[in-house]
């Protein structure tokens, strides 16, 4: 892949350049030290991965992937985006952009050949007929951002201004209304039980009726639904065997 670095920091570019000679999937590598020449090689090269910072002067990373984005959304040829920061908080925005990956410093080998891997599959030309990866989210834990697949969320639970979602890897706090989660995860499979709860319909292990009383296992933990919902649960379970 013809793959452009974006990074202030020489260093930072340096290395990078040293890490891509021994990676088999870099078959040129240009470079950049801002926006403005980074635009300047896409405009003239053909670029399949830019390996993009966000903290620059004048316009930043967030902005050049936003505009790549938009050429995207337009027709345009655009490359796949692959931030590399020192900074976990952008994330969730870096993801919504359509970015491949989001790598924090110091990068590691191991990491770096994941993400190229993953943009390359995204580029290769039988990639319109493949499945569509699944979707996925990040959140942050500690000083560290986790990328978490839909299909392995079990289900969430409304915290305050938080959701935590339960997975088999441990809970994780994720900053947002279960409503909004409601609307964005209902097509893969997840409805609302509960003011409270909202569970994946993969990972639902018994439904109970008992006394005008429903509940439903999710990972061993039985949850009651509100009488409220249950017409439209009922529904939802229906439409998993059919």
């Amino acid at each position: 892949m013809k793959i452009l670095v974006v990074d202030d920091e020489k260093p930072a570019v340096t290395q990078m350049q040293w890490m891509l000679e021994s990676e088999p999937l870099a078959e040129t590598v240009h470079t950049a030290h801002n926006a403005a020449q980074a635009k300047h090689i896409l405009s003239t090269q053909p670029i399949d991965v830019v390996l993009l910072d966000i903290h620059m002067p004048g316009q930043n990373g967030m902005q050049l992937a936003r505009r790549l984005t938009e050429k995207a959304a337009d027709g345009e040829p655009a490359p796949q985006i692959i931030f590399i920061t020192a900074d976990a908080q952008p994330a969730v925005e870096a993801f919504e952009l359509a970015a491949r990956d989001y790598l924090l410093k110091p990068v590691r080998a191991s990491r770096l050949r994941e993400a190229l891997t993953r943009a390359s599959e995204a580029l290769a030309p039988h990639a319109g007929s493949a499945a569509p990866a699944p979707p996925r989210i990040s959140v942050s834990r500690g000083d560290s951002t986790v990328l978490l697949e839909l299909s392995a969320i079990r289900r969430a639970e409304a915290q305050g201004d938080y959701a935590r979602l339960h997975t088999d890897r441990g809970s994780f706090l994720l900053r947002a209304a279960l409503a909004d989660l409601e609307e964005q995860w209902q097509p893969h499979g997840f409805v609302r039980i509960h003011r409270s709860h909202l569970i994946s319909l993969h990972h639902v292990q018994r439904v109970q009726h008992r006394a005008g009383r429903m509940t439903i296992r999710v990972a061993d933990e039985d949850l009651d639904v509100s009488r409220r919902l249950m017409p439209q649960v009922r529904d939802r379970l229906a439409s998993v065997g059919r």
